[in-house]
């Protein structure tokens, strides 16, 4: 499996868990018990551990997801950044720099393997495939 976090989070201090709760739900979750979802990809789950809709966020949201052996994203893009965590597995991000522009560049493929991190930048276009047979 090739699991990744990608959104950002920055940690200023270390605070006690706290009763306090955003939209209802309690400020300290467990990732286990929160909603998942494959959005109709066979072979990928998805969960927002921070997100605007959910928990009324602005900015910024962190997914955690999962790909299966052979799994992959569909080609697409987004009008902000990215930042992404391999936790374990490796695969093959496809980004094809500049795509904004009126004549993209080729997509070029990188190897993203366990503890790595890459970013996307806005309106590039990119996909993410599990090319490992774990």
């Amino acid at each position: 499996c090739l699991t990744f976090f990608f959104g950002f989070i920055a940690l200023s201090a270390m605070v006690e868990a706290s009763q306090c709760s955003i939209k209802g739900l309690p400020l300290v979750r467990n990732i286990s018990e929160l909603p998942q979802d494959n959005y109709g990809r066979g072979g990928l789950s998805h969960i927002t551990v921070a997100g605007s809709v959910l928990h009324g966020m602005k900015e910024v949201e962190v997914w955690l997801q999962t790909f299966a052996p052979g799994s992959r994203t569909p080609i697409h893009r987004h009008s902000c950044e990215e930042v992404f965590v391999v936790l374990r597995g490796s695969g093959i991000l496809y980004l094809a720099s500049g795509s904004h522009e009126k004549y993209p560049g080729k997509p070029q493929g990188f190897k993203i393997y366990s503890n790595s991190t890459f970013h996307i930048p806005v309106n590039d276009a990119h996909q993410v495939w599990n090319s490992n047979e774990d």
